[in-house]
């Protein structure tokens, strides 16, 4: 019946008409098409796109493992730095991996055939490339209830300037030696670290856990602050372990 009717309003239209209402009708059809066809060419750049991150990702991971080639190490950090800075969600999986490839890391000695030892022991190169990247991190991407973990890390004469270390544990940490200055340390955990002879002048020491901390005469402070109240421990004759 509902074809009969229009078939009955079809042969009621003139040429004219019935030449319009097929040129209304393909332009229709070719709008649908179009729109159907970006619809699956979008879903399959994101497939594609998301599958080029996630190799990107897992071949970066893959090169911090290469110990042995500090320049193959060196360029996965920067490669893991770049996706964090343009994948949002990937963001704190970056972190967390460096933050796990900086824990535990042993420090460099200067080698026999050295002339000049006294910038050794140090972090190595690709370490303190590695602490530049959390250093550098947009800490409003953590996650919720998870706190970056860098506990135990020996950063010994490491560049930290302005580093952002809010709400991380770094518990025990090794700061001996190292340029703390204007630092961000608040909500963070450094209890039991040591600070022997490191800088924290202008450091944000804003509700930072510094109980039993390690501090020396060479250790500096911003002003007004006091070592002692915080619950940190004076050692003005511990020996530093690597000098």
């Amino acid at each position: 019946m509902v074809f009969m009717s229009l078939l009955n309003c079809w042969q009621s239209l003139g040429l004219t008409e019935q030449i319009e209402v097929i040129r209304l009708t393909v332009m229709i059809i070719s709008t649908f098409a179009a729109v159907f066809g970006a619809v699956y060419v979008y879903r399959n750049f994101k497939i594609n796109e998301k599958k080029l991150l996630t190799d990107r990702f897992s071949k970066a991971v893959e090169q911090l493992g290469t110990t042995s080639n500090r320049t193959v190490v060196l360029g996965g950090i920067y490669a893991l730095s770049k996706i964090a800075q343009d994948s949002p969600e990937y963001h704190w999986l970056v972190m967390k991996v460096i933050a796990s490839f900086i824990r535990g890391k042993a420090l460099e000695f200067a080698p026999r055939e050295a002339t000049n030892t006294k910038d050794y022991p140090r972090v190595y190169p690709q370490i303190q490339e590695a602490i530049n990247v959390i250093a550098q991190r947009d800490y409003t991407k953590d996650l919720h209830n998870e706190t970056l973990d860098l506990s135990g890390s020996v950063l010994f004469r490491a560049n930290l300037a302005n580093a952002n270390f809010k709400r991380v544990n770094l518990r025990e940490a090794n700061f001996g030696q190292t340029n703390l200055k204007g630092v961000d340390f608040s909500e963070a955990n450094l209890e039991k670290a040591s600070f022997l002879e490191a800088d924290l002048s202008q450091a944000i020491l804003q509700r930072t856990n510094l109980k039993e901390a390690i501090y020396c005469n060479e250790t500096k402070f911003p002003s007004n602050f006091d070592p002692d109240v915080e619950g940190m421990k004076k050692n003005p004759d511990f020996p530093n372990q690597y000098s």
